[in-house]
């Protein structure tokens, strides 16, 4: 098995996902009333906002009694996705309602949702670094959903007294009744191995009943089986000890997902195997028992009867019923954000056999994405009125469609308005428009105006590389654009990474600016210092830090994406999209184009990397948002009062918190300063790698926390503090 196929930055990120939440609300709805079609199908699900690695569980999320849908997306920031069942009986059929995503906790890497104490209400397995942590569903008629943390890292007995059960962050375990006793167990591949561990639990011999997460070691070489380290190759009736077929050296177990179902009603488990370098699941075959596992046989094309898994890399299956029929059946998706297929590698398994022996059957790709927008990855949208019609169509950029592993190509999807000035409709064009596939560029962030007042709009296009070209429009006015590259690199701009431009006269004095988001979070603004029918730009941004604003918190990156308009009274504000997920709005921009600007709102839009553009799309007067995430799709918002919060939020600075010493040595103290008195505060400390170094719990009423921190080594560290859903991190230095 190789290398997990993400970035140390990128792991950091992930592991830290920043939430901020100090500024109220913006009001903004989601406007997903607005068809769409795609092939000539109206698509169910447009403003979903797509998929790259999709982990998903059933949960009954409104107390209606059916399983609904729960996505999680292992992508640098965890973003789940809920979908409320609404299928008849063997009917699939799922609505996308965000307005859950609010109760679930911060999550990392994978997170599976099992009933672990037999109450019907599945409960949240979920990665923490080296491990796993579970937060129970308190769900209640009067309360709703609700988790609450039982452990931040669950133990078992072993041989060497208590440890933590050890899962690699790239993994996927398997959480199951392995036993048949009636409490849930797990198998995890070891630390330094290529065999499974069985951790069994004992609440039921020890207690009569569920309730527990009470675990022991039971074998570390479940099933009798190993896995090499460099693919998905199985060495059967391994004997784990002195005569093991395995090498005595081992080396480190690398990314592997684990999925166990008992195939023949007899109780005893076979187990389905993802590898993070291969594009195929191996099902081996349990010739022993529930008590003791021995796996005789080997199935490299599973299912075997249908066709069999075939992705990049990477597959991890879910057993659930995903078709209302009483009877399990089977997704799988990619386990790696680096290796997934654009918008059909989610397969679809039907169960036709029985609840007891299953036997599943190819359906189709493309699970929930094929309703979606879905631009593969990085969705950078933009209106503009490409045919002269009046109405606003959106034109979609993205990082690129996967074509092999680091290999995207970027391109321009085109959707037309086909509705009216109040109702608008939206139709795929193409997703290569103006053939931009054929300049290899990734991150595509088009922006549109008209800079030499001809009447017609030209396209400046944002890259990775921090550049923005321009495309002159040879189509006379009033006539579909006609896009064709005019100067690569223009006036030699380069924001360094990730440029996103507008095209807007800033200054207000009738000629066209340009505002380029980028990277590291900040905002340029290139005055033009041309004339209405020329222009002309310095190479050098008039202002690098264009109202003071900055998106990029200490730990990560930024991914500004600036968009300024109009508000009712004509007076300008500025939206800006950050990689966190935050849509900020910014005033007091007029005649304050030196100074800082007001950050007046914020919103928190459960997705990573957000882009923006706005336009007044149904006449209404009022502004709508456009935005793409980085799983590929869109999604639109309206002017409104939100009903449900998009996070807990608190006004003004009433959740903050102080650290010092500061560069510090042995010891910090943590003041916390807030409005509210919280019932439980949990504090991490993670490195550079985002591993987390240090993890302390404290109880409700306490104001300053004290950590040890003498075993840390010299250099910077990210503190994380988490007070019922508060989340806010501050960077440390230990000096040594």
């Amino acid at each position: 098995m190789k290398h997990y196929n993400i970035p140390a930055i990128a792991l950091f990120i992930s592991l830290t996902s920043i939430f901020n939440p100090i500024f109220p609300q913006l009001q903004f709805v989601r406007y997903d009333t607005i068809p769409v079609e795609i092939s000539g199908e109206t698509i169910s699900l447009p403003w979903a906002g797509g998929f790259n690695s999709p982990q998903f569980s059933s949960i009954d999320l409104n107390g209606d009694g059916l399983k609904d849908l729960v996505a999680f997306e292992r992508d640098w920031f965890g973003a789940v996705k809920t979908f409320i069942n609404k299928g008849a009986p063997g009917e699939v059929d799922y609505e996308y309602d965000p307005s859950y995503q609010i109760f679930f906790p911060v999550m990392h890497n994978w997170a599976l949702f099992v009933d672990y104490n037999c109450d019907g209400k599945e409960d949240i397995f979920t990665s923490v670094p080296a491990g796993l942590a579970v937060y129970r569903n308190d769900f209640s008629e009067k309360g709703g959903l609700h988790f609450t943390l039982v452990t931040s890292l669950l133990f078992s007995e072993t041989p060497n007294g208590q440890e933590h059960i050890y899962v690699s962050p790239p993994d996927m375990p398997a959480i199951t009744d392995i036993d048949g006793d009636g409490d849930i167990d797990i198998l995890s591949f070891g630390i330094l191995g290529q065999r499974a561990k069985y951790f069994k639990n004992r609440s039921m011999e020890n207690n009569g009943n569920c309730d527990d997460l009470d675990f022991v070691l039971e074998s570390e070489c479940w099933g009798y089986f190993s896995e090499s380290d460099q693919d998905n190759t199985i060495t059967l009736f391994d004997t784990c000890g002195v005569k093991s077929n395995l090498p005595k050296k081992e080396t480190r177990h690398a990314g592997s997902s684990l999925l166990a179902i008992d195939f023949s009603g007899d109780g005893a488990k076979n187990l389905m195997l993802g590898d993070i370098s291969n594009s195929n699941m191996t099902m081996l075959t349990n010739g022993g028992t529930a008590q003791e596992a021995s796996m005789t046989a080997v199935d490299t094309a599973f299912p075997s009867n249908s066709l069999p898994v075939d992705l990049t890399a990477f597959p991890a299956g879910y057993y659930l019923d995903v078709n209302n029929d009483n009877k399990k059946d089977m997704l799988v998706s990619p386990n790696n954000p680096n290796t997934s297929e654009n918008f059909d590698h989610i397969l679809f398994y039907k169960n036709k056999g029985s609840e007891d022996i299953p036997v599943l059957e190819f359906q189709q790709k493309g699970f929930l994405q094929d309703e979606m927008i879905d631009v593969g990855a990085g969705a950078k949208p933009s209106f503009f009125d490409y045919n002269g019609d009046g109405l606003q169509d959106i034109v979609i950029g993205n990082y690129g469609y996967f074509e092999e592993t680091n290999v995207y190509a970027g391109q321009l999807s085109l959707f037309e308005n086909t509705g009216t000035s109040y109702l608008p409709a939206y139709k795929l064009i193409t997703r290569d428009a103006w053939g931009l596939s054929q300049f290899g560029l990734n991150a595509l962030s088009p922006a549109f105006g008209d800079l030499d007042n001809d009447g017609k709009m030209e396209m400046l296009v944002g890259d990775e590389n921090g550049n923005v070209h321009l495309f002159m429009n040879n189509a006379n006015p009033g006539n579909p654009a006609e896009f064709v590259l005019e100067t690569g690199i223009y006036k030699s701009i380069d924001v360094g990474q990730f440029a996103t431009p507008q095209i807007m006269d800033v200054n207000r004095d009738g000629m066209p600016d340009l505002l380029i988001g980028e990277r590291s979070g900040t905002v340029n603004y290139y005055e033009n210092m041309g004339t209405v029918s020329g222009p002309d730009f310095n190479s050098a941004p008039t202002n690098d830090f264009f109202g003071e604003v900055d998106v990029m918190p200490e730990c990560c990156t930024g991914f500004s994406s600036p968009t300024i308009v109009e508000d009712s009274t004509g007076s300008y504000v500025m939206y800006v999209g950050s990689e966190q997920g935050y849509l900020y709005r910014y005033d007091d921009i007029d005649d304050n184009l030196d100074g800082a600007f007001i950050l007046a709102d914020s919103l928190y839009l459960y997705g990573f990397d957000i882009h923006i553009s706005g336009a007044d799309i149904n006449n209404d007067g009022k502004i709508e948002i456009v935005y793409g995430e980085y799983a590929g799709g869109i999604a639109l918002l309206k002017n409104g009062k939100p009903q449900v919060a998009a996070i807990n939020t608190i006004s003004g600075n009433s959740f903050v918190f102080i650290i010092y010493p500061n560069p510090a040595n042995n010891f910090i103290k943590i003041s916390m300063k807030s409005n509210f008195t919280p019932k439980q505060t949990h504090v991490e400390i993670l490195d550079i790698y985002g591993s987390i170094v240090v993890v302390k719990d404290f109880s409700a009423k306490q104001d300053d926390f004290y950590l040890n921190i003498s075993h840390l080594a010299k250099g910077v560290y990210i503190v994380k503090v988490n007070s019922d859903g508060f989340v806010v991190n501050k960077k440390i230095i230990v000096q040594r």
